[in-house]
């Protein structure tokens, strides 16, 4: 009866988890209901079976299409999103300067999943190489930086893959004003268990992976206030943060 018991609460608690699913996609796009089923589903069911084959897509949805899919088709997805939006030439529209005025330095863009704050869901899933894995929330953020010869001006644009939620914001700051700029790497331990060895004549054991959530962010500092924008960091990133610095020093020196 115990076990009876468990395999029926198993059920029950699947079946609880797709009405939340169908309840959450009301209304949504197809796309949308690709991207709930996939950041919402439970991280085990993106992991690879017992012969490390993938697990086949269903059908679902009132049109029969297909829903789910897997990380790197999310992250085509997301990339084609930011693509379709045009967000460098949506910035300069924003901030209601001619392209001319803003070019001092060349523009810095950053862009990153949001990894904390509200409604922020992630979700990881194991790559071909065992014990590595990929992660995605269903947030994302895109900031354009641009330097005039008196302001640098921002435009962050975050969005949900799951919602037409989004938040558009312009900024802009005086040389003179900027007290810091800050880039900030932090990296939080995360362990993973994962069963491995399986088949009929092998005993599955748990095996520990670190699997650390790796976060950057960039800020901006002025009296009595503060701006930090996600970032990844690479080295043409870092490089451009090193320029916009040394021109900061330089227009406070020639003030």
């Amino acid at each position: 009866m115990g076990l009876l018991q468990t395999l029926l609460g198993k059920s029950q608690q699947l079946t609880n988890n797709q009405l939340a699913l169908e309840l959450i996609k009301r209304g949504k796009t197809a796309e949308q209901c690709r991207c709930i089923d996939f950041i919402y589903s439970p991280d085990e069911a993106a992991q690879r079976g017992c012969l490390g084959k993938k697990k086949k897509k269903k059908k679902g949805g009132c049109l029969s299409k297909e829903y789910e899919m897997d990380m790197n088709e999310y992250l085509e997805y997301v990339q084609k999103f930011i693509d379709k939006l045009d967000l460098k030439q949506r910035a300069i529209n924003k901030i209601g300067l001619d392209e001319s005025q803003i070019s001092e330095i060349a523009p810095v863009v950053l862009s990153s999943f949001v990894w904390r704050g509200d409604g922020v869901v992630s979700k990881w899933e194991e790559c071909d190489t065992p014990g590595y894995w990929m992660h995605a929330t269903n947030k994302y953020s895109v900031t354009w930086i641009f330097f005039s010869d008196t302001q640098i001006y921002t435009y962050n644009y975050t969005f949900d893959t799951c919602s037409d939620n989004s938040v558009e914001s312009t900024r802009d700051f005086f040389y003179t004003d900027i007290t810091c700029i800050r880039t900030e790497h932090e990296v939080v331990e995360n362990i993973r268990e994962k069963m491995e060895g399986c088949g009929c004549l092998k005993k599955k054991e748990s095996k520990f992976y670190h699997d650390n959530y790796h976060y950057d962010t960039l800020s901006i500092t002025v009296p009595n206030d503060g701006y930090t924008f996600w970032c990844k960091t690479t080295d043409t990133i870092e490089q451009s943060i090193q320029a916009t610095k040394s021109m900061i020093r330089e227009k406070k020196n020639n003030k």
